[in-house]
């Protein structure tokens, strides 16, 4: 199993088609928080939901369009963290990220974060890197802040999950403004 530490209790798994059952029930427990902001967590009922994303990443990931992880924290699942959205002609991607709410308000998801970008910099040579958030997820957008983005606008209406419309908040990090820039 290939883990990459991003502290002394935090650290990222590859994940595996293995992993279904541990993140299905992460998932069940967080259901309604999640899927507050998460549209996918209402839809996510069974281990055969949950293998076929994990295989779906995992071949994405093969192809350099994707890049996923497992936050374990004392190696206990705890969430997810993953960049998509790639574009290679302009080096950047979109970052998403979702922890259980029980390991929330630990500084976990800061940390990981920072850590992402340091792999999106350092290692996959991005040179932007992009968070959407519903401009009602405080804890999102707070994320965000810690870590250094920079709020470009607020993108009206253009996501539509439980049945309505939202605002997303646009941040942005470039690789000049990251201290893991080369």
């Amino acid at each position: 199993m290939f883990l990459d530490k991003v502290d002394d209790h935090v650290s990222f798994k590859l994940p595996t088609t293995a992993d279904a059952a541990a993140m299905l029930d992460l998932i069940d427990n967080n259901r309604q928080q999640l899927g507050e902001w998460l549209p996918w967590a209402k839809s996510m009922m069974a281990i055969s939901d949950e293998e076929k994303f994990l295989d779906y990443g995992i071949k994405k990931m093969a192809q350099g369009d994707f890049w996923f992880a497992i936050i374990l924290v004392d190696d206990e699942p705890a969430g997810m963290i993953d960049l998509h959205q790639f574009n290679h002609n302009h080096r950047h991607a979109e970052i998403g990220y979702w922890l259980a709410h029980h390991f929330q308000g630990r500084g976990i998801v800061t940390r990981s974060l920072s850590h992402l970008e340091q792999l999106a910099f350092s290692e996959l040579d991005l040179n932007r890197l992009e968070i959407l958030a519903d401009v009602r997820n405080q804890k999102s957008r707070n994320v965000a802040k810690r870590c250094g983005f920079t709020q470009e606008g607020v993108l009206r209406e253009s996501a539509f999950y439980n049945g309505a419309y939202h605002d997303m908040a646009l941040y942005s990090k470039l690789k000049s403004e990251s201290l893991f820039s080369k």
